[in-house]
């Protein structure tokens, strides 16, 4: 149980006398930077041949499936896309809804005549058909983590 559930009632706080209470406190507070901190995932964590390459410097690792709670999907699937400095992966059509973000380094994603930069924590998504290109202008490998959306 986390300490906000840990310490709901009153009768739980007096067993807590105040020393006990600051040093929870202070544990906490100087915890929390750290986790804030932490890495969801970083490029070094993939061998170079590791998941399959699609295009030149662009390789996907799976990561996982599931069924989906969402009526509109039969399944939902997680994958990474790891893209080495200088690649691309070329204008295509999406072959279902997705949604998107970077975990690592920057991607120059052009959806139709819509370009931007996608860095750390951005968040877009992908309709089917629509086209999407996906740039590494950077000079350390960028990581995107696909939620794909797919049907029955």
């Amino acid at each position: 149980m986390g300490v906000c559930t840990s310490l709901q009632g009153v009768e739980i706080m007096e067993k807590v006398n105040r020393r006990s209470a600051v040093a929870l406190g202070l544990t906490v507070a100087t915890g929390m930077p750290l986790a804030a901190l932490a890495t969801p995932a970083a490029a070094a964590m993939y061998g170079p041949d590791e998941g399959k390459e699609y295009h030149p410097g662009v390789r996907v690792i799976m990561l996982g499936k599931s069924d989906s709670m969402i009526s509109a999907y039969k399944t939902i699937q997680l994958s990474d896309t790891v893209f080495q400095p200088g690649s691309t992966w070329p204008d295509e059509p999406m072959p279902n809804d997705m949604v998107c973000t970077v975990i690592e380094g920057e991607l120059e994603i052009t959806q139709g005549d819509k370009k931007f930069t996608c860095k750390p924590g951005d968040v877009y998504s992908c309709g089917k058909d629509t086209h999407e290109e996906a740039t590494n202008k950077g000079t350390v490998p960028a990581i995107m983590r696909v939620i794909d959306l797919l049907p029955g």
